[in-house]
């Protein structure tokens, strides 16, 4: 199993930083949880969600965490925990963090995006901005660190991975951060956090969902029993909730393949470091 690698293989190396770790995740709950208040009906973006994500991050990496410095490791499972801060500021938040990022193109885009929809598209620069400002609080040790997490977080959507100014190596105290690589793995382990224990009825109700985009989602993640990874492939478990969600559980393969080549080839063409899985498969149950 290798559910826990990052974190064991921190505690064993860097016994400090993973106490910085685990102090910071004491305070994460609440500020993930607030999400609910902008986005009562959408995909599940709380705790649980960034503990499914460091869960497959580790089963991504296998036995390369072996060549992980514990700076990198500590990036990695912050950025996992962080990456969707921004789905959850306060109104006073988000008035000040909007004012720093360049919205020339978005506007074009999107003329009409109430805050809730800037809050979803531009979100993880807002994290990333969310980072910035309370690494004191988050007990993150020094500048360069700070910055390693702040782009890993914001890489798991939409960022240019091969771009070397955004995404360099870093060399730290605590050993060298590969940042492209971290952010690639994030990206497609956020991207494959699609089963149906994404939607945790803990959170949401789902029969009070009135969006016909909304009541999709929901019923093409419900129809993924369960995401495994082996060395070569990403299978989707699925069973449909009708037959109307199969070309939806279809489209969403393609995506992570998608999203699967593209981190593969960050990775190949900016580390020394893989992502292994080369393939997405869908297997359906009766």
């Amino acid at each position: 199993m290798d559910d826990y690698l990052l974190e064991k293989k921190l505690k064993e190396t860097s016994p400090e930083l993973n106490k910085r770790v685990a102090d910071s995740v004491v305070v994460l709950k609440e500020m993930l949880d607030s999400f609910l208040s902008w986005f009562p009906d959408f995909t599940d973006h709380s705790l649980l969600h960034s503990m499914d994500v460091l869960f497959f991050a580790n089963n991504l990496l296998g036995k390369q965490v072996d060549q992980l410095s514990s700076a990198e490791c500590y990036v990695l499972i912050m950025s996992c925990y962080l990456h969707d801060i921004g789905m959850g500021l306060s109104q006073k938040e988000f008035d000040t963090f909007i004012r720093h990022i360049d919205l020339t193109g978005y506007r074009k885009k999107r003329p009409n995006a109430d805050t809730p929809r800037m809050i979803r598209d531009l979100h993880n620069e807002l994290s990333g901005l969310f980072i910035r400002k309370y690494a004191n609080m988050f007990d993150i040790p020094s500048e360069d660190i700070t910055f390693a997490i702040v782009q890993v977080s914001r890489g798991h959507r939409k960022t240019d991975l091969l771009d070397e100014k955004e995404y360099p190596d870093i060399m730290t105290s605590y050993g060298v951060i590969r940042t492209a690589y971290l952010a690639a793995i994030l990206r497609l382990a956020d991207e494959i956090d699609v089963g149906a224990e994404r939607n945790s009825e803990l959170l949401f109700d789902t029969s009070k969902l009135t969006k016909q985009v909304d009541i999709d989602a929901f019923g093409t993640h419900e129809s993924i029993r369960e995401v495994i990874l082996t060395d070569d492939a990403i299978i989707l478990r699925a069973k449909p909730k009708e037959p109307r969600f199969v070309p939806l559980i279809e489209e969403l393969a393609g995506k992570i393949q998608e999203t699967l080549d593209y981190c593969s080839a960050a990775a190949e063409q900016r580390s020394d470091l893989r992502i292994t899985q080369q393939r997405v498969e869908i297997e359906w149950e009766e």
